[in-house]
């Protein structure tokens, strides 16, 4: 992985994390909600940890549709 990628990784990353804790404290979403809003799956057991990732892979993927990151 080259530096601009493990650069644009730990922003998507940070952006993820501000977006749960966002979600969490304004909302009162428990990580199972976060998890369905972004990926429509149903997660009894999910972390907050589980969250980011979802969100992250759902940011990643609309960047990469969009044309803001390269494959």
């Amino acid at each position: 992985m080259t530096q601009q990628q493990r650069e644009v990784n730990a922003t998507i990353a940070s952006m993820a994390e501000e977006q749960v804790l966002f979600l969490k404290n304004r909302y009162k979403m428990n990580a199972d909600e976060i998890i369905s809003l972004y990926t429509g799956e149903k997660r009894e057991d999910a972390t907050y940890s589980d969250a980011i990732r979802s969100i992250m892979a759902f940011n990643s993927q609309n960047a990469k549709m969009r044309g803001f990151i390269a494959s």
